[in-house]
């Protein structure tokens, strides 16, 4: 039977709350700023970035997602006020610009 603990740390500026499953070495991670609005939402394996993150902007629409694999950073969506995609760039140097209507150039 596996026992798993949870913790979650808060910081008073820019709040910060970790969830963690310690049999997993997985931690979710949901950052805030001042006004309450959320800053990023992500997770970390072994205490690398893993997986989807998004990152708000300080008025909490998407500023861009990012995919991440054991703390290396793969590729990020760029979006405008919007909410259209507006660029693409990954890890190997590939770029994509989008038009208003969200197709590719």
């Amino acid at each position: 039977m596996k026992i798993f603990r949870f913790f979650i740390y808060i910081l008073i500026s820019n709040i910060l709350i970790i969830t963690s499953c310690s049999s997993h070495k997985i931690k979710r991670v949901n950052t805030y700023y001042d006004n309450g609005f959320r800053k990023e939402k992500g997770r970390l394996k072994n205490d690398q970035k893993d997986g989807h993150w998004i990152i708000y902007t300080s008025t909490g629409w998407i500023e861009k997602r990012e995919k991440w694999k054991n703390g290396e950073w793969i590729w990020t969506i760029l979006y405008n006020e919007k909410h259209e995609k507006i660029e693409w760039n990954d890890h190997k140097g590939n770029h994509r610009t989008y038009k208003p209507c969200g197709c590719s150039h």
